[in-house]
């Protein structure tokens, strides 16, 4: 299995679609309640559309999903064989049809405001933004056996943001995931989606956001993460680590046209990034290649070619399993 369509409902000719959800899922059996309660909460009475990407579950999550969701209008579920949450979202992304984006982790809960408050904060004529993100979330407990009840003590605040330029904070390091955001799908021409070279698919897009795009940052908590989920990518630091200096070194070459100070502060952050887990999984010292490469990256003297990449990147395996992608070690 390559990738099929598992389930259907989507009507060629029907009017575009306020917002395309797309929804990526890996085993997410046990969360599945909760991301269809939130989903199906949202306010505002935009049009939908849910596009939900299987990333080779063998625990039942498309055959359940299925059974839940069957009666949605404007439904796709895409079953395919395990390759990643980069190009699991990618697909889903190809695929949608709506003027806005919202991506989501299987395993997140929308408040029922979320989509409604984030457009808004878009629409404003203040904003100026092509995406909106959400800086607050709140957890809740996968144990718990009444989905709409986990966000019974959540109340709406009023819609407060405040518009910026988010390239330079997410060059120092990840600002979200994709669960926090909404943005124009005209911007998918120019951002290209996640960089399929890289196995977490949130920081290479956030950093192709960022470079493209004003964003409206929203004050109010939207989203509800869980406190716990066995196997989450979020538990494995050193690959979360090492996808962040992955895709800022392939970022940085795909944009040689950035200015060389910002060129200079990410290339400091990468190496910044591997000598402090160097130091701190490693027993590094002083003398230790990276250390040694703290004062030519501040003085810009660095290049974020591949041999550099290695040494930023490798630290991190040498310590922890990272799942690699193909095509991620070349230029």
């Amino acid at each position: 299995m390559t990738s099929e369509i598992f389930f259907t409902n989507r009507k060629e000719g029907a009017a575009t679609p306020d917002i395309s959800y797309v929804v990526t899922l890996y085993q997410k059996l046990s969360f599945l309640p909760f991301l269809c309660a939130g989903l199906e909460a949202q306010r505002g009475g935009m049009r939908a559309e849910f596009i939900f990407i299987d990333d080779g579950s063998s625990d039942g999550t498309p055959e359940a999903l299925r059974e839940r969701i069957a009666s949605w209008p404007e439904v796709l579920i895409i079953r395919q064989r395990n390759t990643g949450p980069a190009p699991a979202l990618n697909r889903g992304l190809a695929l949608a049809r709506g003027r806005y984006i919202k991506p989501m982790d299987g395993d997140d809960i929308l408040l029922p405001w979320a989509s409604e408050y984030l457009l808004k904060a878009i629409l404003s004529t203040s904003s100026g933004a092509s995406l909106a993100k959400c800086d607050k979330e709140q957890t809740y407990l996968p144990e718990a056996t009444n989905p709409t009840m986990v966000w019974a003590l959540s109340t709406p605040q009023n819609l407060s943001f405040k518009a910026e330029t988010l390239l330079t904070r997410s060059l120092r390091r990840a600002q979200s995931s994709p669960s926090h955001w909404l943005f124009e799908a005209a911007l998918l021409p120019r951002i290209k989606g996640s960089d399929p070279g890289v196995f977490i698919q949130d920081y290479s897009l956030e950093l192709e956001i960022a470079l493209n795009s004003q964003v409206a940052i929203c004050t109010a908590a939207m989203l509800m993460t869980p406190a716990s989920a066995p196997g989450r990518l979020s538990d494995n630091e050193g690959q979360i680590l090492h996808d962040i200096n992955l895709a800022l070194l392939r970022f940085l070459r795909r944009h040689p046209e950035l200015p060389a100070k910002l060129r200079r502060f990410a290339l400091q952050r990468a190496v910044q990034r591997a000598a402090s887990w160097a130091f701190r999984r490693g027993g590094a010292n002083l003398l230790h290649p990276l250390s040694l490469l703290r004062a030519p990256a501040a003085l810009g003297l660095l290049k974020p070619d591949l041999a550099l990449q290695k040494q930023v990147c490798d630290v991190f395996r040498a310590t922890h399993p990272i799942r690699l992608m193909p095509g991620g070690d070349e230029a």
